[in-house]
């Protein structure tokens, strides 16, 4: 029987388990590099945004008329409209929040490839005004998130979207007018946030399944137009995070630009070693400041070692949300596309609609006119409650190809950079990109690699490694970890492959070398032509097992399968080919170079599958075959 003493050590070596293998799960910044890290490996953080959840955005639900646009304006327009009854707006707004979002949502987005979940809240669900004293709340919804993302295996980052005194002049700060009063008020709305923020922190920081927060976003949007006090969006910053740091060391602190989370130029400096620069994007890029260019925002943070992450960006046509999107992952530049779901629009993955009872309630609200009674009001609400339901919503499958397109899975694919395709080289050696025609050795398998990851599989039954980037690439792989599994990137009808060290596959030195996995983004030689083949490997070599006869427009093979020898016929056009055999493994067995209609002996050779490779260097002809030894 084990002793007290036995037992509170076990129970003390699991408690330690347990937590090393929630905080393995946690992400950190790299010291440089400019990365976010899980594992110690980067990560690319792509998802999506809940807003309308937790926080009423007017033009989210048909209320974009001035005077009924922020959460708070909705809130007041509609007690009204329910007799200015506390009880009832109290009732629609937690349905409302109960049936937006739920576990489905959350097991959809992580269904869809998403990987992050960034959540809209208002500071006024964690502050109590009359008491000037932080309150719970809040905690009823964001608990929800956070284990509903720890159920799903989906990040949440937190989002102060509302925040007191208003930190922009628009609706989605809950600001009725146009004053911007967040650093103002002798910074006491500043103190209200730190607090909150602090409250917060110590809530999640022992919190179950919070290794799946990815990280508290200080402030969204901030407006700061006067030169002489823009040093107080930085300042302000700095606070916040030393009151999260006095609870929580753990999780990442995303930092928005000031000018709608555009402009960096006054927050140069790294005050946390898990700092995260986030912008948002809107607009055409390359407008000058304060609405620098990708590539602007990205070098300032790059400076720094901090990594940029685009917080939100959407809300337009369909090919300037694709061209956005490509914008981002040809940069490696994690993204956050606005919205999930919203009302009666092609804009947002999810789509819901209206009633009719909701369109005179809004009309009213916008307009005036009769006044509906409060009876109607409530039957209406409750139909547009339930129209909100995810199982009740319309799906825009064609936006989501868009941000996220389908892969090629279990599909036999060649890839091809400047006309060359790339080379197996059935795993003796790296990897190239120098074939002018597509054989065997040029052909791979889609595989799903899990994790919304993609491997690659030869003719020759193994995986393509990308070796990290340390070396050349390879065939070789047994089985797919870490250095097998690629990211599958749509870039205009071409793709690109990212690995785990959150690199992109270059074709460039692949004619000699080798290929490599170790760009920072994609350009030329990162982008690949691609397409699927009209047969798998295993179906070639059997159609050839049944066949006597090899024909191609330049070489005859014959007879296939073979016992003692084995005869070809190549086109005269040829000048100086080369014929070597390879068995299964891509082991060399014979190199010559035969005359025409010469046969080769081999009953020397195990029965088994080998491969017969003939190459012309002068006219750049080369194919190879599939035969089978009896």
């Amino acid at each position: 029987m084990k002793t007290l003493k036995n037992r509170k050590a076990i129970w003390l070596s699991i408690l330690l388990l347990c937590t090393a293998i929630n905080y393995g799960q946690r992400l950190t910044v790299s010291a440089t590099g400019s990365k976010i890290l899980k594992e110690g490996n980067p990560i690319t953080l792509r998802g999506v945004n809940f807003g309308n959840w937790l926080l009423w955005e007017g033009y989210m639900m048909n209320l974009d008329q001035n005077g009924i646009k922020s959460h708070t304006q909705i809130r007041a327009g509609l007690k009204d409209l329910l007799g200015n009854n506390e009880s009832k707006i109290q009732n629609f707004e937690t349905n409302w929040r109960n049936n937006y979002i739920t576990n489905a949502d959350f097991a959809r987005v992580k269904e869809l490839g998403y990987n992050v979940i960034r959540i809209p809240y208002h500071y006024n669900m964690f502050w109590n005004s009359s008491s000037n004293t932080v309150k719970n709340d809040g905690f009823v919804w964001l608990d929800k998130a956070v284990n509903w993302a720890s159920a799903n295996n989906i990040y949440v980052i937190l989002c102060m979207h509302a925040a007191p005194g208003y930190q922009n002049p628009d609706h989605h700060s809950d600001n009725p007018g146009t004053n911007v009063g967040f650093w103002g008020n002798n910074w006491a709305n500043v103190e209200i946030a730190k607090k909150v923020w602090k409250h917060i922190a110590n809530h999640y920081k022992n919190y179950a399944g919070n290794e799946w927060i990815a990280g508290y976003d200080l402030l969204n949007e901030p407006k700061l137009d006067i030169q002489s006090e823009k040093y107080k969006l930085k300042l302000a910053y700095k606070e916040m995070t030393a009151q999260i740091r006095s609870e929580d060391s753990n999780h990442l602190i995303f930092a928005e630009g000031n000018y709608y989370s555009s402009d960096f130029y006054d927050m140069q400096e790294r005050w946390d070693n898990n700092l995260v620069f986030s912008n948002h994007y809107y607009g055409s890029q390359g407008e000058s400041n304060p609405n620098p260019s990708l590539t602007t925002i990205k070098n300032l943070a790059n400076n720094l070692n901090i990594p940029l992450w685009t917080g939100e960006f959407g809300e337009n046509t369909a090919t300037w949300v694709k061209t956005a999107r490509i914008d981002y992952d040809t940069q490696n530049v994690g993204w956050a596309f606005w919205a999930w779901k919203r009302q009666n629009t092609d804009r947002s993955i999810y789509s819901f609609n209206s009633t009719s009872g909701w369109d005179t309630i809004t009309n009213y609200l916008k307009y005036g006119g009769t006044k509906p009674s409060a009876y109607n009001t409530e039957s209406w609400l409750n139909g547009l409650v339930n129209n909100i339901k995810l199982t009740n919503t319309t799906y825009r499958n064609a936006l989501q190809d868009l941000l996220i397109p389908s892969k090629p899975l279990n599909q036999t694919v060649w890839l091809r950079n400047s006309n060359q395709y790339v080379c197996s080289n059935n795993g003796v050696g790296p990897i190239t990109a120098d074939r002018t025609n597509v054989s065997l050795w040029e052909k791979f398998t889609v595989v799903n690699a899990g994790d919304g990851k993609i491997a690659l599989k030869g003719n020759n039954g193994k995986y393509v490694n990308s070796q990290n980037g340390a070396t050349t690439m390879t065939c070789s792989s047994n089985a797919i970890a870490g250095w097998e599994a690629f990211e599958w990137i749509e870039i205009n009808g071409q793709i690109a492959l990212k690995g785990l060290n959150g690199k992109f596959v270059s074709s460039e030195g692949g004619s000699g070398s080798g290929m490599n996995c170790n760009r920072e983004t994609v350009s030329g030689w990162e982008a690949f032509d691609w397409s699927t083949t009209s047969a798998s490997r295993m179906e070639e070599i059997h159609t050839v097992v049944k066949e006597e006869t090899y024909t191609s427009s330049q070489i005859v093979l014959y007879p296939n399968p073979a016992t003692e020898t084995i005869s070809f016929q190549y086109s005269k056009k040829m000048s100086n080919p080369t014929v070597t055999i390879y068995n299964g493994f891509g082991q060399k067995i014979l190199s010559l170079q035969p005359a025409i209609n010469e046969s080769i002996n081999i009953s020397s050779l195990p029965s088994g599958v080998y491969f017969f490779k003939i190459n012309d260097t002068i006219t750049k002809y080369e194919e190879t075959i599939p035969f089978i030894k009896k």
